[in-house]
Formats: structure tokens, C-alpha cells, sequence
């Protein structure tokens, strides 16, 4: 990172096990209580696939108000109560140099759905301009800027299984360049019935293709896929001085964060050769000795699983205590906030004094991130 400093100040949470700030965020993670059980929101009796990790559509009325919560999407609702959350943990920021980055796997499916179907079911008249501005990737950030002020720039990364993690490797960038002075970065999902159901006849969720029972179990012998949850989770990002300045409680530090894409597309079973010349992977081999705990982006999917051990394996070839990396996905499922749960997580570790905390992450695509987390400076 350049010579700007960037820290973490705020947490905000909203997931199938509470929806609160950084303290109910240890809290939740101290009780290492899955929030996983049978799918309620739809009926999925008819699916090969029936476990999800869901968010009751209550907890969100207080977040956002009443005329909120009956306008906007539920993904929307979500992003917007996570940051709310998340801005209010850290007591502000606000001002023009605030910045917000979303990160989502599916975006806003329920909206594009709607719009879809007033148009099929009574033509041109039953497009709602209304419900427009939701279809496209990047409503969540829109929405959630314009409540909390956000005037710097806005991103919005669409990645699957790490784009919470790249948010928040994307927001650290845009302060280590002086592009914000703060940015609220995480991702978010929602568990979106079509979508379930079309990714559970591809098998590409838990049991996929197995005879082993349904369930998330990353690294493990007979792991056969993910399960799918939904949320939203962001940081608050600043820069140092900015914090100190406003006097600011730093729960820890980004000191590296780095992004790429691996030559090799992961596969299941380990490679006989890696030839990884990310940014991320360098990040990683350059600090073997300085990283006292490392969470990773194992959800079940034997591809994500497999590649991720041998890329870990290949550049901490010394480090057998961090193998496998620790994974929230059998406590919240797998969603687009499951990133930067992840670097809420190492900044309360690192926070607690245990030292430098590594979160990894590894797409099927081969997009691989690394964002390093330390102690409060």
C-alpha cells in the first residue's frame, strides 16, 4: 500500500445470526453457532437442495424505517441496513470524501424479475419506471450512497465468492491513493428462489453430484458443495489521520490488500504445478512468517476448496498451523458478504492482539484476492 494508511472503524452486519456492529459481530462469532437450517422463505420440497442460512425480514423495519423497507428490494434493504450499521459503529464518517464499494454475486434478481414480468403479463404499460433503476448491478451502492452521503467514489464488483472480500480490497486502494478519505465497503445477496433453484439442478450446491449427506463442510473428505445464505456486511474504511483527527475508535489495520487473477482456473484435486503470478499470491509469499491466523473463501465447492489449500500450500509452503483456513460459510452460508465478514472477523482478531490476520480468496474463475489485516496502529 502507499504511504496513506488505511484502518477500520466500523462494522456493520445484518445475517441469519444477528444484524448489529462489531461487538454482536464477536459476539455471533464467539458462539460458532450455524445459522444453516431448512429453507423457509420458499418452498424447496422439490429440490435436490433445501438448506439455506435466511434473514428474517423483520430485523430490518428499525434499520431503515417503515417507507423504506416497503419501497426498496429486499437486496437493497439489506445493503442499506448493513451500512447504516456499519457508518453508525464508527460514529460518521461523512463529508465529500466518503466512498462506498458493494461487492454482489447475483445483484437485485427480485427486481428484475418484477420488471420482467409486468411486461409479460400486461406489455409496455407494466413497465414500471418505478422498479427500473433496480435492475442493473449497481442499485445497492446507489442507494445506500445516497443515504449515508457518500460523495466519493462508488464502485460496484460483481465476483463470485469473494466479492465482499474485493469490496473491501477495492475501498482500502481508493483511500491508499488518495482517492477518499473514507469508504464504506462489504457486499451483500439475497437468497432468491429462481436463482436457488437453477443453481441446485446444475448441482452446483450441496449435494452436488454426492451421495454424502447436504451440508457445508469446507476442506473436508466429503465436501459436495455449498450452501447458499444471504446478508450484507461492510466496513468502515479511513484514513489513519482522518481517524485520529476525529478521534475515531481503529479496531485495526489494512496493510496490504491485493487482487488478480490466477493462470490456472481451479479445479478439484491438487495441481502438480502452480504457476501464480498475482498480486495476491505475491502479497502472500512475501510475508510467510507474519501471519498469525488466515481465513479463508472455502464454502463446500470441491473446485474452491482444492485450489485454494494448494495455492496456500504452494506460497506458505512452511505455515502447515494455518492449513486448512478458517471458514465462516458453515456458520452464515455462502453469499456476497461472506467476504468482508471475513475481514470483520480478522479486524476483531487482530484488534484482540493476536497479530496479523490473513483473509484469502479464490473464485472459480481464478480471481484471487488477499487482503492482510493487523493491530490498530
Amino acid at each position: 500500500m502507499p504511504d496513506h494508511r488505511v484502518v477500520v472503524t466500523g462494522v456493520g452486519t445484518i445475517h441469519a445470526s444477528t444484524a448489529a456492529g462489531r461487538d454482536a459481530l464477536a459476539g455471533a462469532l464467539a458462539l460458532n453457532r450455524s445459522a444453516i437450517g431448512p429453507v423457509r422463505g420458499f418452498d424447496a420440497a422439490a429440490f435436490t437442495s433445501r438448506l439455506a442460512a435466511e434473514v428474517e425480514d423483520a430485523i430490518l423495519g428499525s434499520l431503515i424505517g417503515r417507507d423504506a423497507a416497503r419501497r426498496l428490494s429486499p437486496i437493497c434493504r439489506l445493503a442499506l441496513g448493513a451500512c447504516v450499521l456499519a457508518v453508525r459503529d464508527a460514529g460518521g464518517p461523512r463529508g465529500p470524501g466518503l466512498g462506498i464499494v458493494v461487492g454482489t454475486e447475483f445483484g437485485d434478481f427480485t427486481s428484475s424479475r418484477d420488471f420482467a414480468h409486468g411486461f409479460l403479463t400486461r406489455g409496455p404499460g407494466g413497465l414500471s419506471p418505478m422498479i427500473f433503476p433496480n435492475t442493473v448491478m449497481n442499485t445497492m451502492a446507489s442507494i445506500a450512497a445516497i443515504a449515508i452521503g457518500a460523495k466519493a467514489p462508488s464502485v460496484t464488483v460483481n465476483q463470485s465468492t469473494l466479492a465482499g472480500d474485493l469490496a473491501v480490497a477495492r475501498g482500502a486502494r481508493l483511500i491508499a491513493d488518495r482517492r477518499a478519505t473514507a469508504v464504506v465497503a462489504g457486499g451483500v445477496d439475497e437468497l432468491f428462489q429462481e436463482v436457488y433453484q437453477r443453481l441446485a439442478e446444475m448441482g452446483a450446491l450441496s449435494p452436488m453430484q454426492s451421495r454424502a449427506p447436504e451440508g457445508c463442510r469446507p476442506y473436508a473428505a466429503d465436501h459436495n458443495g455449498p450452501v447458499l445464505g444471504e446478508g450484507a456486511t461492510f466496513v468502515v474504511l479511513e484514513d489513519l489521520e482522518t481517524a485520529r483527527a476525529r478521534g475515531a475508535r481503529v479496531t485495526a489495520e489494512i496493510v496490504e490488500a491485493a487482487w488478480g487473477n490466477v493462470p490456472t482456473a481451479p479445479h478439484s484435486g491438487r495441481p502438480t504445478r502452480i504457476d501464480d503470478r498475482s498480486p495476491a499470491g505475491r502479497l502472500i509469499r512475501s510475508r510467510p512468517e507474519g501471519v498469525a491466523r488466515c481465513y479463508g473463501a472455502g464454502n463446500g465447492d470441491p473446485a474452491v476448496d482444492d485450489w485454494e489449500r494448494a495455492l496456500l500450500g504452494h506460497d506458505l509452503p512452511a505455515r502447515a498451523d494455518l492449513l486448512p483456513p478458517q471458514s465462516l460459510a458453515p456458520l452464515f452460508g455462502q453469499h456476497g458478504g461472506l467476504g468482508a465478514l471475513r475481514v470483520g472477523a480478522a479486524a476483531l482478531d487482530a484488534g484482540r492482539g493476536i497479530g496479523s490476520v490473513l483473509v484469502h480468496g479464490i473464485a472459480r474463475g481464478g480471481c484471487r484476492t488477499a487482503v492482510l489485516v493487523g493491530p490498530p496502529p
